[in-house]
């Protein structure tokens, strides 16, 4: 119960900042809601039926990559984020900060978000999967590297939908987001039981 809970509030802390800070400010920060953002901007689609598909889709992955162990909590975490983002989505709040107290107030948000779920061996649904499988398959890269490598590829993609200001925030917001993953991290690895989990049942 203690790791649902955990799970849980990993996901509406991600999911707030996103619904009320980044999305309606359209502030990408290289994650699957900020891939969404950008198609939806794209192709005219409601960013929650995007979101929902990436979601599962993801969680799809982690369930070959990881296995059943990992994928009943992801599964869980993949309910919370889908619930939460679509019912903060629709409340349509938006939140009227100065830009860059925007983006350091979500990037903590959000990287505590992400931490929170992945110390419970849970994903919340991002490219923190990809990043999970990275790093299982070599240990030299870092969760918060590899997530800082696929928002860069995020943000070039939207210079060219939002403009480079937005680009700008994104970095900063990434840096901030990885950051805070990397330093939870060194206090408590995230990855170190679900692998021992791995090679019990191989």
């Amino acid at each position: 119960m203690k790791s649902i809970g955990i799970i849980t509030i990993g996901n509406i802390l991600l999911t707030g900042a996103y619904a009320f800070l980044t999305v309606p400010n359209n502030m990408i920060d290289g994650g699957v809601t900020s891939t969404s953002l950008l198609i939806s901007h794209i192709l005219g689609i409601d960013i929650t039926y995007i979101t929902t598909t990436l979601a599962l889709l993801l969680l799809l992955f982690g369930l070959v990559t990881f296995g059943k162990h990992f994928f009943f909590k992801t599964a869980y975490s993949c309910f919370c984020y889908i619930v939460f983002f679509n019912f903060f989505h629709l409340l349509n709040i938006m939140l009227t900060i100065p830009p860059i107290i925007c983006i350091i107030v979500a990037g903590i948000l959000v990287g505590s978000g992400h931490y929170l779920c992945l110390s419970q061996n849970s994903s919340v649904i991002g490219y923190d999967v990809i990043a999970l499988f990275v790093h299982k398959n070599n240990k030299k890269w870092e969760l918060a590297t590899v997530l800082r490598i696929i928002g860069i590829l995020i943000l070039i993609i939207g210079t060219f939908v939002f403009g480079p200001l937005a680009v700008i925030y994104g970095i900063i917001f990434i840096i901030i987001e990885t950051e805070v993953i990397h330093f939870l991290s060194s206090k408590k690895p995230v990855c170190q039981s679900m692998y021992i989990h791995k090679r019990a049942i191989k």
